[in-house]
């Protein structure tokens, strides 16, 4: 059982996690797999990168895909922290990643992926995996720059 104390913390911590897979990705691959044809001047592209895609990712897959399939898998618990729900849900959100990413970075969204979907099962709220990922969208565009 995870108390609310602890809960916060280790949301915290996954706030602070963000800025350190951004530098972990770039001091791996060094913008190797980056799409860098994202026009950062656009205010469009920005807009949708920072609030739409996470804000519409996160509701399709954390509040509709996740839900549904913790509804029928009676919440089966694969570790201490993942449940099956959460594992195939990030499966499926990496899949929907490599139409528009490199194979690699696809890959690479599974474990914020894991953490979204941990969070939206510890809040029984869509809200907190919302702030995370639209926070990891704004660091990750540090690998832009």
């Amino acid at each position: 059982q995870v108390t609310v104390n602890s809960r916060a913390q280790q949301l915290g911590a996954a706030f602070l996690a963000a800025p350190l897979f951004v530098l972990f990705y770039n001091l791996l691959f060094q913008h190797q797999i980056i799409n860098t044809s994202i026009p950062l001047n656009d205010l469009t592209s920005l807009f949708l990168l920072l609030l739409f895609y996470p804000i519409a990712e996160e509701l399709i897959f954390r509040g509709m895909i996740q839900e549904y399939l913790a509804s029928k898998s009676n919440k089966s618990i694969v570790t201490s922290y993942l449940t099956l729900s959460n594992i195939v849900t990030s499966l499926l959100f990496v899949a929907v990643h490599f139409i528009n990413h490199t194979p690699l970075w696809a890959l690479l969204v599974f474990i914020p992926s894991l953490v979204f979907g941990y969070f939206k099962e510890q809040y029984q709220s869509i809200y907190p995996s919302i702030f995370l990922h639209i926070f990891y969208n704004i660091c990750s565009l540090f690998l832009f720059i």
